[in-house]
């Protein structure tokens, strides 16, 4: 998400089995709900966004698929094993990870691995893995570039660009059993679900459709309340913003009866959500072209002009890449230009209307 809160110590929930007769509209103490037929949601405590993260249990006899597993963490893998015993399992079959944040990849390797679960996760995610929490000092010396390129002061370039190792104490990787590409069919309890290739959040993104039921497990890419952090950064897509529009409206038209979420309640109106989220993007777009036309910028400029200073570290890099991403689709549609050097990235208007100076 574009804004994070600072860190809290949310209440352990407790872990009570129940039946929602009705979408649920508000958090509760409740960890585990039946949200449709044989499939649970699980609320796990997360530090940031709105302090929960939602997985979901599909339980077959014995064995139960899970879809995302929080963070390594001693209270959500604790929680993660009393839901699985609580919906008559004694096994995780497959874990099957929307996208390789630690919110949602974060157990992996506590769950899956030789002996475990299968992990079944997008091609793209997975040459993201070991840069981000194994072997960070390239991608830290990258991002540090990067940073540097985009306008953010030197001491500031060196404090956010080592902010990701903390990240890395909250992951414990897996290797993939399952290498996905999208449009798979898997079999997850006793549902079959398609893949869908969703990036812009994270290039490989996926979310799972049941088509008999009309169920959405949406993952980040489409949320009730907040609006996913669209980032361009050297682990993006070139274009993010425009591929997370187009699988948004890809999504709409499926007409989903219920949108599972990773956070947040569980929704309906896909289309009517599509349409606010654009809107949103639409507008900030548009800011930006507004800032723009006064003269040249950088992205840190821009992203100063547009959300203020930030104390948080997380905040300022989400700021920044949002920023960018932006940026990168108003150059992409030919709203404004892009000159880069080997020390600069500088965004300019355009002189007259589809002309450049």
């Amino acid at each position: 998400m574009l804004l994070l809160p600072e860190p809290n110590s949310p209440a352990t929930k407790v872990l009570i089995l129940s039946r929602s007769a009705t979408i649920p509209d508000v958090a509760t103490e409740t960890g585990l709900t039946e949200v449709a037929a044989d499939v649970y949601e699980l609320r796990l405590p997360i530090p940031f966004e709105d302090g929960l993260v939602n997985v979901f249990l599909f339980p077959d006899g014995e064995s139960v698929d899970l879809l995302d597993c929080g963070m390594n963490t001693d209270e959500s893998v604790a929680a993660i094993n009393a839901a699985v015993q609580q919906v008559g399992a004694r096994r995780i079959r497959r874990l099957v990870v929307t996208h390789i944040h630690p919110d949602h990849y974060g157990a992996a390797g506590v769950f899956a691995g030789d002996g475990l679960a299968d992990l079944y996760l997008h091609r793209l995610e997975v040459p993201l893995v070991h840069p981000r929490y194994v072997e960070l000092e390239h991608l830290v010396s990258e991002v540090r570039a990067y940073l540097l390129v985009n306008g953010v002061p030197a001491d500031e370039a060196e404090v956010l660009s080592n902010s990701q190792r903390a990240l890395s104490q909250i992951v414990k990787p897996a290797v993939p059993a399952v290498q996905l590409d999208g449009a798979e069919t898997l079999e997850l309890g006793r549902r079959r679900l398609r893949v869908e290739w969703t990036p812009g959040h994270s290039p490989g993104h996926i979310c799972l459709f049941d088509e008999i039921d009309r169920l959405l497990f949406a993952g980040d890419h489409m949320l009730p309340e907040l609006s996913p952090n669209i980032g361009l950064h050297p682990q993006s897509t070139p274009d993010p913003l425009h591929e997370y529009l187009d699988g948004l409206w890809r999504l709409a038209r499926y007409e989903p009866h219920l949108i599972l979420p990773a956070h947040g309640r569980p929704f309906t109106n896909a289309s009517g959500r599509v349409a606010e989220l654009a809107a949103h993007h639409k507008r900030r777009l548009d800011q930006i072209a507004a800032i723009l036309a006064s003269g040249e910028r950088s992205a840190w400029q821009v992203a100063l002009e547009l959300w203020g200073p930030r104390d948080n570290l997380y905040e300022k890099r989400l700021a920044l890449q949002e920023g960018l991403a932006h940026l990168q689709a108003l150059a992409v549609e030919g709203r404004l230009q892009k000159f880069v050097t080997p020390d600069s990235v500088r965004w300019r208007p355009l002189t007259a209307v589809g002309q450049a100076d």
